[in-house]
């Protein structure tokens, strides 16, 4: 894994909110699949898991922390996931959100994750800065989550030939909100 310490954002102790199974469309590329679905981020959905988990960061203050305090977001996710055990493990989501998209790194073997947000006046459309860093980055962002096995395996030009579906599949997750 690389120093964390270049990497901006914020770390946390739990793994981001889980995809939904029912409501994800899963893209096969190798050794990776790709899950595009709608979510909806509020204080019942980041609560609810919140407390699953047990993860409260400010006890003192009553909440539930995870910076989702009256949060009423929604978007879609886009979640990269290693299928080589058949379990589908997250080590990547992009979540296009309409007020605040951003990302998370996620570090399996240390059920933890850091989660970083976009600057969509720097960065432009969420989606599209979403599908360009899966064309040009996938295996350097495997890399730095410590899945670097998978990070060998993944085969770029698989991955820019899938786009089209990636897009395809954002476009009905879309129309599902």
């Amino acid at each position: 894994m690389e120093d964390e310490s270049s990497i901006p954002g914020t770390r946390y102790p739990i793994l981001p909110l889980p995809h939904i199974p029912e409501q994800t469309e899963l893209i096969e590329i190798g050794p990776i699949t790709v899950g595009i679905g709608y979510r909806l981020l509020n204080d019942e959905t980041a609560g609810e898991y919140l407390r699953e988990v047990r993860y409260n960061p400010r006890p003192e203050e009553g909440d539930d922390g995870y910076r989702n305090a009256g949060t009423d977001d929604a978007g879609v996710c886009i979640h990269v996931f290693g299928n080589e055990t058949g379990d589908l493990l997250e080590y990547f989501r992009f979540d296009c959100f309409e007020a605040e998209p951003h990302y998370h790194y996620v570090y399996q073997d240390e059920q933890a994750q850091r989660r970083v947000f976009l600057d969509p006046v720097l960065e432009g459309d969420p989606k599209g800065w979403a599908l360009d860093r899966l064309r040009t980055r996938l295996p350097e962002i495997l890399r730095s989550v410590g899945a670097t096995d998978l990070a060998e395996r993944v085969d770029v030009r698989q991955v820019a030939e899938a786009i089209p579906q990636i897009e395809a599949a954002i476009e009905r997750a879309r129309s599902h909100a």
